[in-house]
């Protein structure tokens, strides 16, 4: 009872510094801090962006000069293996990619063959006025880096009821949230007999060879009971996104809720399609903050142009990918407001760094679009696989669409127009 009253507390203080933020225009006060080094002062990539996540802070820390390299997926998104699913040399291992495989290849008796209304979902929610849309600007900006920031994309006070869903929703499915962090972070214990909280905390110290970056609440938009569903389903969102693609027709491909509480570790760098079993380039990631950012609030980090890198992965190997610094200049939008947003591109390479102590939690929504037409990947002559983490939200209809066959899914709803 005490964790539940400490946690709901904290919820109720995150609502009031939302409010009070608001209503002076977004920005919540923060009380004085010292300095630190600038966050664009990246971590080097460790490891490839095929396997390792983030190694435990006793063992491994990031150099002080990062350059480029691969984060919320993550996934906050493409982060790999854990050790124990990786080889001496960082290739995934032979069973894992069998069971990978395996599950891409399973389809069910009558894929393909369901009949449902495809029309458009989206909601009107926050569309009243018809959505501010994107400026060329921010498109060329988008095409260019990877990356852009939607500034004011929707009004501080409009966002007040879409945070309280939200954080309604953190609250009630935070177990949960830790029951799939031990899923991913430790493969050896069943999620599903973890009790609490504290029970999810100790499995992670115990069997986890990483520190936990982030927790992340999957798919509140498939959920019809649930009060998120309407905003993250509103057109005002997916009209942005279909126009950074340059698409006429944009599918909600997942929804996360993203958590960084205090003195949670960074997230890796990752692109987040490394994850999704799509075949296509059309992909977009819209991160929403739940609360103002101020500059040490972990906000997302960008490699600029990672999203252009071909010659990456066609030429390197794993082992080839392991020191970046300096290929690629290192960007981020510092001091988001309330109703900004940051957008990146599917290949774009991001990270987060850690969530300082003395900050309240970070909260952010993060919803991905793709262009409407594309194909779920056809297993055969794969040269890799899609890491499993997000299996969360391709498991409920991958098997129902045939390799190779045109996406269109229920749970990957048209969403604009």
């Amino acid at each position: 009872a005490g964790l539940v009253d400490s946690w709901k507390a904290l919820m109720l203080h995150h609502a009031i510094v939302i409010v009070a933020a608001a209503g002076r225009g977004g920005r919540a006060p923060r009380p004085g801090r010292g300095g630190r080094s600038n966050r664009s002062d990246a971590p080097d990539w460790a490891k490839p962006p095929a396997e390792g996540r983030q190694k435990r802070a006793s063992t491994s820390k990031p150099p002080p000069n990062g350059g480029g390299g691969r984060g919320e997926r993550t996934n906050d998104g493409a982060r790999a293996a854990s050790s124990k699913a990786t080889t001496s040399k960082g290739e995934p291992s032979r069973e894992r990619a069998v069971r990978a495989s395996d599950d891409l290849r399973a389809v069910s008796a009558n894929a393909s063959t369901k009949n449902f209304d495809d029309g458009g979902r989206g909601t009107t929610t926050l569309f009243d006025d018809g959505g501010r849309g994107t400026t060329l600007e921010e498109c060329l900006r988008y095409e260019r880096e990877g990356h852009t920031c939607i500034r004011g994309a929707v009004d501080a006070m409009e966002m007040i009821p879409m945070v309280k869903a939200l954080s309604g929703e953190i609250m009630s499915r935070r177990m949960e949230a830790y029951r799939h962090r031990v899923s991913v972070l430790c493969p050896q214990v069943d999620a599903r007999e973890l009790r609490d909280v504290e029970d999810a905390k100790r499995a992670l110290k115990k069997h986890s060879q990483e520190d936990v970056g982030f927790l992340q609440t999957f798919n509140l938009h498939r959920e019809q009971t649930s009060a998120a569903r309407e905003y993250i389903m509103s057109k005002r969102f997916a009209k942005i996104a279909a126009e950074l693609m340059g698409c006429e027709r944009a599918r909600i491909y997942q929804s996360c809720i993203f958590v960084k509480e205090p003195g949670m570790a960074e997230t890796n760098w990752h692109s987040d399609l490394n994850m999704v079993p799509l075949d296509t380039n059309d992909f977009v990631t819209l991160w929403i903050p739940l609360r103002s950012l101020e500059e040490d609030d972990a906000a997302l980090h960008f490699a600029n142009r990672s999203h252009r890198d071909f010659s990456l992965p066609y030429w390197r190997t794993l082992e080839g990918m392991e020191d970046l610094e300096g290929r690629y200049e290192i960007d981020t939008y510092d001091e988001l407001d309330l109703g900004d947003l940051t957008a990146h591109h599917g290949w774009c390479l991001h990270w987060s760094p850690p969530q300082p102590e003395d900050c309240v939690p970070r909260y952010a929504l993060s919803v991905c679009y793709f262009a409407d037409g594309a194909r779920r990947l056809d297993t055969d002559q794969l040269r890799r696989v899609p890491h499993d983490e997000d299996a969360w939200s391709y498991d409920s209809w991958l098997k129902d669409i045939k390799p190779g066959a045109v996406a269109k899914h229920p749970e990957l709803p048209i969403v604009w127009p």
